[in-house]
């Protein structure tokens, strides 16, 4: 993801928290599996009028269909979420589907990418 987080007032904005989560759920028809948040909290300061921007590490998934069945194994994108804070106070927070509201409490690091398979 992209974020961008802007300051528009003329105060200096000191310790302005970026939470992010990327949720992923398996596809398997029978998956009783919770849904995984991974993500991370970032923290920016903000002199008056500044933008910063944030690009969040990568979240992969990897699934297919089977055609024959139409049953589906491994793993989708469910939607994502930000949320950003001063101090203790929530500003401003983004969830997609707006249905989905996850807990920062329960993020979970982003895996390293694997390595391309050698030929």
């Amino acid at each position: 993801m992209h974020i961008t987080v802007e300051n528009l007032s003329p105060q200096l904005l000191t310790n302005v928290v970026v939470q992010w989560g990327v949720v992923k759920k398996s596809v398997a028809r029978d998956s009783t599996t919770k849904p995984v948040v991974f993500g991370t909290n970032e923290t920016v300061t903000l002199k008056p009028l500044d933008v910063k921007s944030i690009e969040t590490a990568p979240v992969e998934v990897e699934g297919r269909i089977d055609q024959s069945t139409g049953r589906g194994s491994g793993d989708i994108i469910r939607g994502h979420a930000v949320q950003v804070l001063v101090g203790t106070n929530v500003i401003a927070e983004e969830f997609f589907p707006a249905t989905l509201k996850i807990s920062f409490k329960e993020l979970q690091p982003v895996p390293k990418p694997l390595p391309p398979i050698q030929q």
